[in-house]
Order: structure tokens, then C-alpha cells, then sequence
């Protein structure tokens, strides 16, 4: 049923007059309640001189004014000497003085405190509408209409401490939380939020091409398959907390429980491929999705101060569940190179998201955090399991990692000039329970895998700081990264890893933190780091880091700036060339480099001309590029190819508040990204395959993006309870690259007004 415009007002005004009537009505009580000292006066006006014999409580004035005169019969009579009356009279108003100056000690459990409270909630209406594709445009953010609201509450006493506080912008945008604390001995923290992520749909290539085989003569056809046409892809995620701690009221012993559960439920485009180098027909698919999985962790701690150290234990349970049923696809039977059959057709499972599960234990130990030496230690063990629900494949289920950790920290500090730290930590990650791997899609159901890493890693950190002056510091520090490897080897091979059993890196940096005057802070560090036996193709030899920081606060003014350099080489990459695949033989190329940099940097302002007008303004910039040869294939020597990375980013943002008045408030900002980012490897043909060839690939790979938002903000208080706001947003996403039709496909523009009103008292 299509709703009218008088509907449509029924649904976002009929919450806000309840709000309207239930805050007026507290508006008024208070704007027409007597105040206490115009009470006090109406009772003495009504009942004469009466209360003034009550100013003073009987049970204050009577042992002053009516001395207690003992008999020796040791009768206590209340009959006061003849003209006494007078002259008890001073000592009973001095007395009364000094009790008013020096009160009576009260124990801590009797002492009164006032009853802080306040209170208040909100009602509003979210309206959303836009153009194109919205969900590049608004990444984080549900795009439909809805009602909206929030509220929170706080009361605190002498010994409790309650609050709660939520918002509701939509049924996939919330959070609220709640936190109860009783005398600090036992607290209750529960937390729930939720947020929405849409995804891209991504276009597949067209049209096919053809490309060789091994099994047999001739070419195979690749294909794509669009199995989601006019999708929108997205998902909520939600997380929920509990945390609860006791305290052994005048023990030094903490009992700590939590509870944590993290949940996703939406639909993403699922991209797979029934493709291989042996047969005729290989297709990519593309195909919707549904997500619902769920990981639940559980917590328990204790924590005591146990004299000169405290101890603290804690262990964890988490898991991990997939909902919804693994995906089945239909498969093509496919031949080895020697044209016998190797894996048969069929329906087939894919893309599983394996259950699991994890365990961890941790021990801590540290001595006081105060004094001129301070030491702790910690060890934790972790395992974490597979619980694989394959039906066609069997041996992943009940696979298991073990992960130790240790660590060791020592800081001792002579005097106020100097300080020295160490720190050690150890990793050890063993993989265990590793049987065969039988699968029902093949030939031959016993399948030969590839056993996975095994390390060990220690970490060394030596720091010094050096306090000349007390706006001048000096910090030096060395960092030392030792890695050994288990199952590799100098080639590849069936069972082992092309990497490296050892890797060394060393890295020593020196800061300098000056504050010559106040409200200026600078910074400067320079870092270089050095490694013996790079693992991989992007990791580095050589690096070199410079960073810089200078801000200053004045009175009505201020500015900050913020850079960062670094520089990355390595001349020791290593590719290999596949020389037969029967059997698997591989030979190493020469070796080739590579060389990264980057650089940020960001300056921010603000500014007061006026005493309730506040401006900012923002630039920031960030540019990376590497360069390093790219091989196009592992087949065959010669594919090679120099190719460059770049990509860099310009961010402008203005921000301006301005208080109208005691009543109103306004607020403006707009922000633009300018990004650019292009792939360009140098010409190259092959060959062995005529028409491949990299022309053409810088063109429809580079992106060069505009995003920009803008934002205004007003809120208007009718009274101490009563207030309105309205907020504006836009956000725009324009990809400018006109050579690739599939990033057209991402533009779009998203509107969203929110209209609230809101009560506190």
C-alpha cells in the first residue's frame, strides 16, 4: 500500500508531539515550582512566631539550655537555678557556633551524599534518497528511510552508579549501553551496536578468449558467467558485549567474566572458477550469496595483589559457525597433462568458511608500576581448530595450530635524566594432527598437500631516554627481529616452501621531543632497518623512515603539521620459472629489485575571529609508488616486465561552528578526495602466445576518483529541556576513468536529512 503525505506526517509527528507533551509538562513543573526559600517564608507567614522555636532542633539545644543538675539521691532533675537562665544563654549560642564550625566526624558508611539524576530522550526521522549506485558513495550506512531516536539515563548515589544510554538511527544502525557499579565491588557492562557495510558488485570480463591447454592439442575458451544481475550486495554486522567484574570487597582479588558475540547476516556476490589448463571449456562465475555467521567468545579472570607483585589469569573460548550450508557448484571433469582423468565432474562443494574453534590460556605477572625498576612477565598458549563440515572432502576436520607467546619486560629509571627499558617476546607456532586429506572429486581420493609453516620468532627492544632539560628528551632504541622457518627449501616442491629458514632484521631509531615554550610541541625521528634474507617479493632489505610533528595551541589560534617519509629497496627478489610440471621442477631466475616509497603529510588550522565562531581547515596528502619487474608468466623466460605503481590522494576539509546566540548553534563542513591510481608496466609481447601483450592494461587499470561530502548541522533549544535539530548530508562518488566501463558502474550520490527532537531534565 503506497502511502499518502498525510500518513507519512502521521508517522514522523505523532512520536514527536508524545515527546513535545511529555517535555513541555516537565518544562513547566519547572518553570512554575516555588522556589524552597519562598516556601520556608509562606510557613513562617502562616503560622506566626511558632517556627522560630524550632529553628534550632531540641535534641542540639536542650543539653546547652537545660544543664542537667545531679541530686545525691542520683536523681537527674531538669529544673535550672534561680537567674541562671540568663547566663547559660552565651554558652549555649557559643556552643551552638562551635557545633556548626567543627561538625562531628561521621563514619564513611553513615555520610549522606546528594542524589545526582538526569535523564532525557529523542525522536526523529532519518530520510535517505539518492542516485545511481549509492553504496560507494555511502560505504558504511543503510539506504532506506526510517525513524530514529535515542535516550539515556543517569543516577548516582553514595554507593550505586547507574547509566544508560542508546540511539536507534535504523534496524541495521544502533548501539546502547548500560553500565551498573555497586561500591566498586561488583560492576555489569553491556554493550550492543550495529552497522551496515554495502558491498561492490563487480563486473566480469566479455567477451571470451581463447588460450592454451596441456592436456591435448588445440585451445580452451574462457568464459564468464553473470549469475547476478541488478544484486546489491551488503551486510549487517553486529556485535554484542558483556563484561562483569567482582571485587573481594577488602581483598586485593578481582573476578572478571565476559561474554562477546559478533555476528554477520547479508548477501555478497560470490566469485569463483571452474578453470584449469587441461580441458576445452573454463568459466568464471559470478553468483549471490547469503552470509549468516556468528562467533561467540567467553572470558574468565582473575586478578590479586599479591604483596610486591600482582597476578593475573585469564582464558578464553571462542567459536566460530557458519549457519548456512557450503555452496555447490557444478564441475567439468578435467584430465592431468598426460590426458588421464585426474578430477572428476559433478556437483561439488566450494568456498567453505570452516567452523572453529579456540582456546587460550594467558599468565601475567608483573611487580608495582611505580618505583625506579619495574619488571613483569607473561605467558600465553593458544590453540585453535578446524572444524571442517566437508561432505565430499575428509582429514581437515580436527586439524589444529598451536601458538605460544612469552614475554619479558624490564624498565629501570636511576634518576630523573635517564631510563632504560628492555623487552623480549618469543612465538612459537606448531601445527599438529595433520593426516591425509581424502577427497571424493578426484580419481585418486588421496590428495597430497603442502604442510604448512612452522616458525619460531623472538623480538628484542633496548630503549634509553635521555631528560636533559624538561622540555627536551631524547629517545634511542634498538629493535632486533630473528624468524626461523621450518619445512622450506631454495625451490619448490610438493612438500616444502620457496623461503628462506632464517630472517634477521635490525632496526635502530633516535627521537627528539622538544617544547621550547608553551603551547608548541615538535618531534622528529629517524629510523633505518636492515634485513639479511628478504621472505618475500614485497618485503624489504632496506628501509629508511623519517617522521615530523610540530604543533602549537594559542589562544585563539592554532596549527599542526604531521609528515611521514619512507623509503624501501631490495635487490634480492627472487622469481622462479616452472621448467615441467611432471614431474615439478622449477629453476631460479636472476634476480631482480624493487624499490618503494611513500609519502604523507598532513596541516590543519583553526581559528577564533569571533568569541562563538570557530574555523578549521585541513589538507592532507599521501603518495606511494613502487617499481619492480612483474612476470606475466612462470612458463617461460624472457616475461618479464619494468612496471610501475602509483597512487596519491589529496584530502580538503573546512569545518565551521558558530554559536548564534545562547539558543542556537550552527555547523558547516565539506570535504573532497582527489585520488588517483595508475598500474603501468613497460611493453611486452609474448612470444609463445601471439596477441598477448600488456598494451592497454595501464588504461584500464588507472582510476582517477572524486568523492566529496558536504554536512550542515543546526540545533536550536527552546528551554533547558526542550531542543530541535536539523541535520543536511551529501555524499558524492565520481570515478572519472572513462577507458573502463566497469568503474562507471560504482558512481553515485546519496542525500540524508535527519530531523530530531530532543528532552533532558
Amino acid at each position: 500500500m503506497v502511502k499518502t503525505p498525510l500518513d507519512l506526517a502521521s508517522t514522523v509527528l505523532s512520536p514527536l508531539l508524545l515527546l513535545l507533551v511529555a517535555a513541555g509538562g516537565v518544562s513547566a513543573a519547572e518553570l512554575d515550582a516555588l522556589p524552597s526559600g519562598d516556601l520556608e517564608k509562606a510557613a513562617v507567614s502562616a503560622k506566626g512566631t511558632e517556627p522560630a522555636k524550632s529553628v534550632t532542633a531540641p535534641d542540639a539545644v536542650e543539653p546547652a539550655q537545660n544543664p542537667a543538675a545531679e541530686e545525691p539521691g542520683g536523681d537527674v532533675t531538669g529544673s535550672t537555678p534561680e537567674g541562671a537562665g540568663v547566663s547559660a544563654a552565651e554558652p549555649a549560642d557559643e556552643a551552638v557556633s562551635q557545633a556548626a564550625e567543627e561538625p562531628a566526624y561521621v563514619p564513611e558508611d553513615e555520610r549522606q551524599v546528594e542524589v545526582l539524576e538526569r535523564k532525557g530522550g529523542s525522536l526523529g526521522y532519518n530520510f535517505v534518497f539518492g542516485e545511481d549506485n549509492r553504496g560507494r558513495a555511502l560505504e558504511y550506512g543503510f539506504l532506506k528511510s526510517s525513524r530514529s531516536g535515542g535516550l539515556f539515563y543517569r543516577h548516582m548515589e553514595k554507593d550505586t552508579n547507574l547509566e544508560l544510554e542508546g540511539f536507534y538511527l535504523n534496524e541495521n544502525d544502533y548501539h546502547g549501553d548500560l553500565l551498573m557499579d555497586y561500591r566498586g565491588d561488583y560492576r555489569l557492562h553491556l554493550r550492543t551496536e550495529s552497522l551496515y557495510h554495502n558491498l561492490d558488485r563487480d563486473i566480469l570480463f566479455s567477451p571470451s578468449f581463447q588460450g592454451p591447454r596441456t592436456d591435448a592439442p588445440g585451445s580452451a575458451t574462457y568464459s564468464a558467467e553473470q549469475q547476478d544481475p541488478q544484486a546489491h550486495y551488503g551486510v549487517s554486522v553486529v556485535q554484542d558485549r558483556a563484561d562483569f567484574r567482582y571485587r573481594l570487597h577488602n581483598f586485593p582479588l578481582h573476578l572478571n567474566l565476559g561474554y562477546w558475540r559478533y555476528t554477520k547476516e547479508g548477501t555478497i556476490q560470490q566469485r569463483f572458477a571452474d578453470a584449469s589448463f587441461e580441458g576445452e571449456a573454463n568459466t568464471v562465475y559470478a553468483r549471490p550469496r547469503s552470509i549468516d555467521q556468528q562467533i561467540q567468545e567467553g572470558r574468565l579472570g582473575l586478578d590479586a595483589h599479591l604483596g610486591p607483585v600482582d597476578l593475573v589469569y585469564d582464558f578464553k573460548i571462542r567459536y566460530f559457525e557458519d549457519r548456512l550450508p557450503t555452496p555447490v557448484a557444478t564441475y567439468t571433469a578435467r584430465n592431468d597433462i598426460h590426458g588421464n582423468l585426474e578430477r572428476l565432474g559433478g556437483e561439488q562443494q566450494h568456498n567453505e568458511n570452516p567452523d572453529s574453534r579456540f582456546f587460550s590460556h594467558t599468565l601475567k605477572l608483573h611487580t608495582s608500576l611505580s618505583g625506579g625498576l619495574v619488571g613483569s612477565a607473561s605467558y600465553s598458549v593458544d590453540q585453535r581448530e578446524n572444524l571442517s563440515d566437508l561432505s565430499d572432502v575428509t582429514g581437515a576436520r580436527h586439524m589444529k595450530v598451536y601458538l605460544q607467546n612469552a614475554a619479558g619486560d624490564v624498565t629501570y629509571t636511576p634518576n630523573r635524566e635517564y631510563t632504560f627499558a628492555l623487552k623480549y617476546r618469543r612465538q612459537e607456532l606448531d601445527n599438529g594432527n595433520r593426516g591425509a586429506l581424502l577427497s571424493v572429486n578426484f580419481a585418486d581420493p588421496l590428495q597430497q598437500v603442502k604442510a604448512p609453516l612452522e616458525t619460531t620468532r623472538n623480538l628484542v627492544t633496548g630503549t634509553v631516554w635521555y631528560r636533559p632539560r624538561h622540555d627536551l628528551s631524547f629517545v634511542g632504541e634498538y629493535r632486533g627481529d630473528f624468524v626461523n622457518r621450518d619445512n622450506v627449501s631454495d625451490l619448490p616442491s610438493p612438500a616444502t616452501w620457496a623461503l628462506p629458514d632464517h630472517s634477521a632484521t635490525h632496526t635502530g631509531s633516535l627521537a627528539v621531543y622538544y617544547r621550547p615554550f608553551k603551547g608548541l610541541r615538535s618531534s622528529a625521528q629517524y629510523s633505518y632497518a636492515s634485513t639479511d634474507n628478504p621472505a618475500y617479493g614485497a618485503s624489504f632489505k632496506e628501509r629508511q623512515e623519517g617522521k615530523l610533528l610540530l604543533t602549537y595551541t594559542g589562544g585563539r589560534w592554532g596549527v599542526s603539521t604531521h609528515a611521514l617519509i619512507r623509503h624501501d629497496r631490495n635487490d634480492e627478489v627472487v622469481h622462479f620459472v616452472l621448467n615441467t610440471l611432471d614431474p615439478l621442477d622449477y629453476s631460479v631466475m636472476p634476480l631482480t629489485s624493487r624499490h618503494g616509497s611513500s609519502e604523507n603529510a598532513n596541516v590543519g588550522a583553526w581559528w577564533m575571529p569571533l568569541p562563538k565562531l570557530t574555523v578549521g581547515l585541513n589538507y592532507s596528502y599521501l603518495h606511494s609508488e613502487v617499481e619492480q619487474p612483474v612476470f606475466f608468466t612462470t612458463v617461460g623466460v624472457g616475461s618479464e616486465a619494468d612496471s610501475q605503481f602509483s597512487s596519491s590522494s589529496h584530502v580538503y576539509t573546512v569545518n565551521v561552528s558558530y554559536a548564534l546566540g545562547e539558543q542556537c548553534d550552527l555547523s558547516l563542513m565539506a570535504q573532497q578526495i582527489r585520488s588517483r591510481a595508475s598500474f603501468s608496466p613497460a611493453g611486452f609481447s609474448s612470444a609463445a602466445y601471439s596477441g598477448s601483450s600488456t598494451a592497454g592494461i595501464g588504461g584500464i587499470t588507472a582510476q582517477d576518483t572524486v568523492i566529496s561530502a558536504l554536512s550542515a548541522r543546526g540545533e536550536y533549544r527552546f528551554s533547558r529541556v526542550l531542543s530541535t535539530t536539523l541535520e543536511y548530508t551529501l555524499r558524492d562518488y565520481d570515478e572519472k576513468n572513462s577507458q573502463n566501463i566497469n568503474y562507471q558502474t560504482y558512481n553515485g550520490m546519496v542525500h540524508a536529512i535527519v530531523a530530531g527532537l530532543a528532552a533532558k531534565w
